[in-house]
């Protein structure tokens, strides 16, 4: 006759079992002092090209928090090897794609603690750019378009074409704009999308008068920086940094190199922005 163990019994083992073993579960280990990311899927460059300028933002930010061990910063302009990282080792901040972010920012409890200001602005505006000779209207586009921010295309879908249930055309992610701009003036490629930064150097160049916008989205924000967990006095510390990089003569050219005019609070419609995308989501 099979012998049965009373269900008390074995809830008892199971919760002995768990507490003994507890130790020897790995969980993504906690980067120590400021230790941080920059993850800017799209973005050219590779991460060996990015470490002297995360060398220097690393030594800065020791330096003014008076630190004696080394600040380390990782740059990732690829999803994959970013979520691969912090999946495995999770630093203290970042500076997110606001893609990244809208996406991620459960999973990886990110907390926005500040913003960055690239051109001096606070925030953004992704502009879809065609051919001279295309239709106007968006909904009658075909083909395919391209864009640094679209290595995340269900999020972008829904901060640029919110409410659009299906696309008359397809979206692809691109590291490179300028290429892109260019073959759509040629009429091999249907559209780009560009952010503020990449609309405001087209104005620069001849390229401009062979395309025209045919869609923007509504204000985003720029990219965040934010703290992994619960910010705190040390989150407190870094944002004081941050904010005071604009004043410091001697952060300028670290600036012009992170590609921002300073830093500014974090933007007031991130979290009204994050339940939108998250509806749209789910649709």
């Amino acid at each position: 006759m099979e012998k049965r163990f009373p269900s008390k019994i074995i809830l008892i083992v199971l919760s002995t079992f768990m507490s003994v073993m507890a130790p020897f579960i790995t969980h993504p280990a906690r980067a120590s002092g400021l230790d941080f990311a920059v993850i800017h899927p799209g973005q050219p460059g590779t991460t060996a090209d990015a470490w002297p300028v995360m060398a220097e933002m690393g030594n800065y930010v020791r330096k003014k928090a008076g630190l004696e061990q080394e600040v380390t910063g990782g740059y990732f302009n690829s999803t994959d090897s970013a979520i691969d990282f912090l999946d495995n080792s999770i630093p203290e901040w970042g500076i997110v794609s606001l893609e990244f972010f809208l996406e991620y920012a459960e999973k990886y409890r990110m907390t926005p603690v500040a913003s960055t200001r690239p051109g001096g602005e606070s925030g953004d505006i992704w502009r879809l750019a065609v051919g001279k000779d295309s239709p106007d209207d968006w909904r009658m586009l075909t083909g395919k378009v391209r864009g640094t921010m679209l290595y995340h295309g269900e999020v972008s879908v829904c901060l640029l074409f919110a409410g659009a249930e299906k696309l008359p055309f397809s979206l692809e992610g691109t590291s490179r704009p300028l290429r892109s701009i260019r073959a759509v003036s040629r009429g091999r490629l249907s559209g780009v999308i560009l952010d503020r930064m990449q609309f405001t150097g087209l104005q620069g160049v001849s390229l401009a008068s062979r395309v025209k916008v045919i869609h923007e989205s509504d204000r985003l924000p720029a990219s965040p920086v934010i703290w992994f967990g619960r910010p705190g006095k040390q989150s407190e510390g870094l944002v004081k940094i941050l904010m005071e990089m604009k004043a410091d003569p001697g952060a300028s050219g670290l600036l012009k190199l992170l590609q921002t005019d300073g830093f500014g609070p974090p933007d007031r419609d991130l979290p009204g922005l994050r339940e939108k995308i998250n509806v749209c989501l789910s649709r």
